[in-house]
């Protein structure tokens, strides 16, 4: 393989816009002649990118993302999703944006302060930021009136549809107060403006054209963590009289106004998405960016490698057995190209569905009745043994995949520098127990062994009619083999955790869409599934779980728990309403502590703990794979909470890619990190 890309006969742009959601057949035929395919809006305002490999520095980068994460809006203050907001880091910016160790660090906000409470926030504002539309030209001047019309629009139902209203309607002060004002209102409320929030006493003001000031409705010492949020992104009032309500809320890429590092050069829906420089982006001799960026959408990850060695792609996630064959070869170029990745942001847990239903649309009772009874539930998570299918996203150090949690580590610190999952830790009794890279942690007090469980959950069922074994409904995308592999191998870890006799897995399909074919007419028996923190505070993630809250997010749309309460339970719900309410109070408990940020995320740790002990939901894993890559893992953004950073831009001088020895430093962090350590590097300051 020539490692130059531009050995090839067609431009790598043009040969995955042919072929990326094909198989190999197609990708062997590309290789050919030579090539030099280049774009003169990409080069305007673009600097290469830093070299970290010793090969020729590149001057196009291409990423890939699965076929089952397109995005499905391209308006930057409607989405929450993480395929959207991947798409959002590259076009837009906020007020604050992230470093490689997840510290918040400058954008339009060059520098922000807080009164002694932290009840009062003010950013100062950058004073050489534009608006560009899709060709990158100049369409208007940035200021701060453009951050407040991008909150009144998320404020006001008429015009955001109550979509991403969570974070500012919690935080600022009588921001609840106007969106409930435009909800009441109905469609009229489209008429309104940012005056119009101001005057009704929303808690922000812009006191000139380059600074903001919130205030917050209590003390709130991770506001800066919340305004780096999508929610709190700018937009041009301009734009939006252009375009109408209706129209900018259904923007597409042709037609909207950006402001970062990028521009899009060209969609391709379920294929590819390519971005060139933004020639007026603000940040232009901060950071080096590539000629082109480009995402490609792979549908079958056995074809990764293939594109990777054919330099089709700059990075790839890589699967058990490719990780194996090339660790197996010391002398293998690609062996000095692979890297073990830092976690990513999300913590996924086994979602379970209390409200079920058959797909001709009835109640499945025996499973709605199974999963309501705690020692059923507890059998999940203390019996179920994951190790093979942790295997399956990282074949060498599988347990680093394991979690016993639900608040993803990193996200937020006590005073002492204590990580808060450390103290959830210590609530469940883990608190001695670290990676031995051998047994799962929750698994070491009985040997995984739940007999006893199993016995009472069989025991109690059946007195109420359930039968056994219990069918248990997992949907995976129709299509595709790496989806089947791994379900198939999760199956095989519930007849080995469960025997046949109890929990028996059903794998099952979807064509597009998990939320309209599965999600919507409640048809899972539970959805493995991500949460990345908005903000630095635990309540982002166990406040998505509680009842009686309109922006429970998991409560309304994945476990259903808040529909049978509004519902009424029936009686063998009620034992498991009681849990949902207990740990409701304990969260909002936790929540109302706002002065001693030691007692807040203790008391968040008791809340986390009693969801856990009584398995409302099951933690399932982290995201820690191998990846093969061109680039320096260690030198992109790594925010821990706030939008998604994937962004194709390589950090510059101030922020070069890593020495190697650094290289090692961090990752030893990150290690000490998820076994509850005290780390080696100070905590960055923010």
């Amino acid at each position: 393989m020539n490692n130059n890309y531009e050995s090839h006969a067609i431009s790598r742009r043009s040969f995955l816009k042919a072929s990326g959601v094909v198989g190999a057949a197609g990708i062997l035929a590309a290789c050919g002649g030579n090539s030099g395919s280049s774009s003169t809006a990409a080069s305007s305002g673009a600097t290469s990118a830093p070299n970290t490999t010793g090969a020729t520095p590149l001057k196009e980068f291409i990423s890939w993302e699965s076929t089952n994460r397109e995005l499905e809006s391209w308006n930057m203050l409607y989405s929450q999703m993480a395929s959207d907001m991947n798409v959002t880091t590259n076009l837009w910016e906020g007020l604050l944006s992230f470093d490689c160790y997840g510290k918040a660090v400058p954008s339009v906000a060059k520098e922000w302060s807080h009164n002694e409470d932290s009840s009062v926030w003010t950013f100062n504002l950058r004073d050489d930021v534009d608006w560009v539309d899709v060709n990158g030209e100049v369409k208007a001047h940035l200021t701060s009136k453009d951050f407040l019309v991008g909150l009144e629009w998320v404020l006001n139902a008429a015009k955001n549809q109550a979509n991403n209203t969570s974070m500012p309607n919690e935080t600022l002060t009588g921001a609840a107060d106007y969106y409930q004002k435009t909800s009441d209102m109905g469609d009229a409320a489209a008429d309104l403006t940012y005056q119009d929030m101001l005057d009704a006493g929303v808690g922000v003001e812009a006191p000139d054209d380059y600074t903001l000031v919130f205030t917050c409705k209590d003390p709130c010492p991770y506001f800066d963590t919340v305004a780096a949020y999508t929610s709190f992104y700018p937009a041009s009032e301009d734009l939006i009289n252009e375009l109408g309500v209706e129209g900018f809320r259904a923007c597409d890429y042709t037609n909207m106004w950006y402001n970062g590092p990028y521009v899009v050069e060209e969609f391709i829906s379920q294929n590819t998405k390519s971005y060139i420089p933004n020639p007026n982006y603000f940040g232009a001799n901060d950071v080096s960016r590539f000629d082109r960026f480009t995402v490609t959408m792979i549908s079958d990850q056995t074809v990764t490698f293939q594109l990777y060695q054919n330099r089709e792609l700059d990075e790839m996630d890589v699967g058990e057995s490719t990780l194996t064959t090339i660790q197996a070869d010391p002398n293998s170029e690609y062996n000095q190209q692979l890297c073990e990745k830092r976690p990513k942001k999300f913590s996924y847990q086994m979602h379970f569905n209390y409200q079920k239903n058959n797909e001709d649309g009835t109640p499945d009772d025996n499973w709605n009745k199974a999963i309501a009874n705690t020692a059923f539930r507890q059998c999940f998570y203390k019996g179920l043994e994951m190790t093979n299918w942790y295997a399956r996203t990282n074949k060498i150090n599988p347990l680093k995949c394991e979690n016993d949690y639900y608040t993803m580590p990193g996200v937020c610190y006590n005073t002492q520098g204590q990580e808060y999952s450390t103290l959830v830790a210590k609530e469940m009794g883990f608190d001695k127990e670290a990676y031995d890279g051998k047994t799962m942690i929750r698994l070491r007090a009985n040997n995984g062994d739940i007999a006893d469980l199993k016995k009472q959950a069989m025991d109690e069922l059946s007195a109420i009619g359930v039968t056994f074994p219990v069918h248990a409904a997992y949907y995976i995308i129709a299509g595709s083999t790496s989806a089947l592999d791994n379900a198939t191998v999760l199956k095989q870890c519930f007849t080995d955790s469960f025997g046949d006799d109890f929990i028996v897995l059903d794998i099952k399909t979807y064509v597009s869409s998990i939320t309209q074919e599965v999600r919507n007419p409640q048809l899972q028996s539970f959805v493995i599934n991500g949460w990345g923190a908005d903000y630095g505070d635990p309540v982002n993630f166990v406040g998505q779980e509680i009842l009686h809250d309109d922006n429970a997010y998991y409560s309304w749309y994945y476990s259903n728990i808040a529909k049978v309460v509004e519902a009424g339970p029936a009686d063998w719900q009620k034992d498991l309403v009681a849990c949902y309410e207990e740990f409701t109070d304990l969260v909002n408990t936790a929540k109302a502590i706002v002065d001693d940020t030691d007692a807040r995320y203790a008391a968040f740790a008791k809340a986390e703990a009693s969801m856990l002990n009584s398995v409302l939901v099951c933690p399932c894993y982290f995201e820690v794979s191998w990846t093969l890559t061109h680039a320096n893992e260690y030198s992109k953004i790594n925010a821990m909470y706030g939008p998604c950073k994937l962004q194709g831009c390589q950090l510059g001088d101030q922020r070069r890619g890593l020495h190697h020895r650094t290289v090692r430093g961090v990752r030893r962090c990150i290690r000490c990190s998820y076994q509850g350590l005290s780390s080696p590097f100070p905590r960055p300051k923010g």
